[in-house]
């Protein structure tokens, strides 16, 4: 046996490039899969999220078109602030009244999280920052449904993420701030505000804004907070009335909103309906699932020709060191044994690459899987070739 893996070990040394070649294809093959089934997972996951979310109703928000004029003077003026906090307040007992129909949620991220030096140096460590961004994180003040909305599960206790105590904001961390916090350390800003972690979101967690983005928005590296509106402070009423999503089964409700908002001189509001840019998300997520799907097919087909025509030359040009080693006591399982050990560490080694890029998720596993079933296949091969050949037609083919 050791002399087998001996012979594996010089036939890679003498094909060292077809042997390099065959494992930089089939990692690519890998890579590009699990690409694929990751977008199928997320295609099916936004569709399902979005199908729940608008089972039987409609996704609508306001849109803003107020002039810059009427914005500084909603800004300065106590009445129009006095105005629009009654109109707030007006929205709000309808969107909680238990009889209604109403259900709203928050994802407010025109705001962040402008980071202490010691937070930045510690961000430094597990991610680089992008340069124009580099003193301040993407924060998103949400709604205490967000979580349940769009079906996450962070690690923690929900709960304390709607306290405040002792003067410690709470927040939930996308997964990628679990590389150097644990649950209830404390961060803080650049004003020395407190932030006590109260739990982390799984990796690859994500939510829907039409509003903003037509592709998901990955949370990974997302600070939450509690959405609080303060109904004396007129920026946090705007944000509001432009972060604030309504699932119902007709817009009556937003339209009176509207109606009175123009009626007091405050926002110039219109409605839109996202629920056509949610069935748009959901398609271009499909096709660059075919597109990836295209090139992969391409790959494959490329790469089964070329591993197939390898594995024949290699046979080809060692028939004659084949018959020698027949002649000399080797049996053909050793010899097949020999052939095939070469594939398979051309699996193994690809595998190692496609784990160092993917990482050891579901979707590389899956691919590997499936270059593993390919491998197995092409196993086949080698043992039907030489299962038909004696010692003679080996010996005789090497002078062909």
């Amino acid at each position: 046996m050791k002399n087998q893996f001996l012979f594996v070990i010089n036939d890679i040394r003498k094909n060292k490039v077809y042997f390099s070649w065959n494992i930089i294809q089939i990692s690519i093959v890998c890579v590009l899969l699990s690409i694929i089934l990751q977008s199928a997972f997320e295609y099916r996951d936004v569709k399902d999220k979005f199908d729940k979310i608008t089972e039987q109703s409609e996704i609508y928000m306001f849109r803003d078109e107020t002039t810059d004029e009427k914005f500084d003077e909603l800004l300065n003026d106590e009445n129009k602030l006095q105005e629009l906090a009654e109109l707030y307040d007006s929205v709000q007992k309808r969107v909680e009244d238990p009889r209604g129909d109403i259900l709203s949620f928050t994802a407010n991220s025109n705001k962040r999280f402008y980071m202490s030096e010691e937070l930045a140096k510690d961000i430094a460590q597990i991610w680089k920052v992008p340069e124009e961004t580099r003193d301040s994180l993407e924060m998103i003040s949400v709604s205490e449904n967000f979580f349940q909305i769009f079906q996450l599960k962070p690690e923690g206790d929900l709960e304390q993420f709607k306290k405040k105590s002792e003067g410690k904001i709470p927040v939930v961390l996308g997964s990628s701030f679990q590389k150097i916090y644990q649950l209830h350390d404390i961060i803080y800003d650049s004003n020395h505000q407190a932030y006590e972690i109260g739990g982390f979101l799984e990796e690859g967690s994500y939510y829907i804004a039409p509003g903003e983005r037509r592709e998901p928005v990955y949370l990974d590296q997302v600070i939450l907070k509690l959405s609080e509106i303060d109904p004396e402070d007129s920026v946090d009423l705007l944000d509001y009335f432009v972060t604030t999503y309504y699932i119902i089964k007709d817009k009556d409700f937003m339209e009176n909103v509207v109606e009175q908002s123009r009626d007091k001189d405050l926002m110039d509001l219109s409605i839109n309906n996202f629920s056509f840019q949610m069935d748009a998300i959901t398609g271009d997520i499909k096709d660059e699932m075919i597109l990836n799907g295209s090139i992969m097919v391409i790959l494959f087909i490329f790469c089964l020709i070329a591993m197939t025509g390898n594995v024949l030359q290699f046979i080809s040009d060692a028939k004659r060191e084949f018959a020698v080693h027949m002649m000399c006591g080797a049996d053909k399982g050793a010899i097949i044994f020999r052939i095939i050990m070469q594939m398979w560490c051309i699996y193994i080694s690809s595998a190692v690459f496609v784990i160092l890029i993917k990482k050891a998720s579901k979707t590389a596993f899956m691919s590997l899987a499936f270059s593993g079933l390919y491998i197995l296949l092409l196993c086949l091969l080698p043992i039907w070739i030489l299962k038909r050949q004696t010692i003679q037609t080996l010996y005789k083919k090497s002078y062909e």
